[in-house]
């Protein structure tokens, strides 16, 4: 009766290490080009300032665990900053 147990202990533990990066993927991957882009960009002082506070958010989202509000956030200023 062990064995049984054991292999759906491995078969959750495989499928959490599987879905790990995909939901990682907007704090590790989108917050940086975020800001890469920011970086490059010509923005106008008030969109830049706005840009600014959207990636401070999306940072504080991040690091509280929020990955949707952070790419909910992170979808909105690179809306901003490809409208530019």
């Amino acid at each position: 009766m062990r064995f049984p147990m054991k292999s759906a202990l491995v078969a959750l533990g495989l499928m959490a290490a599987l879905a790990a990066p995909s939901i990682a993927g907007t704090c590790d991957a989108e917050l940086p080009a975020l800001k890469a882009a920011l970086a490059k960009a010509e923005l106008q002082p008030d969109i830049k300032t706005q840009v600014e506070d959207m990636l401070s958010q999306a940072e504080q989202f991040c690091a509280a665990g929020n990955e949707q509000q952070a790419a909910d956030v992170i979808a909105d200023a690179s809306s901003m900053l490809s409208s530019q």
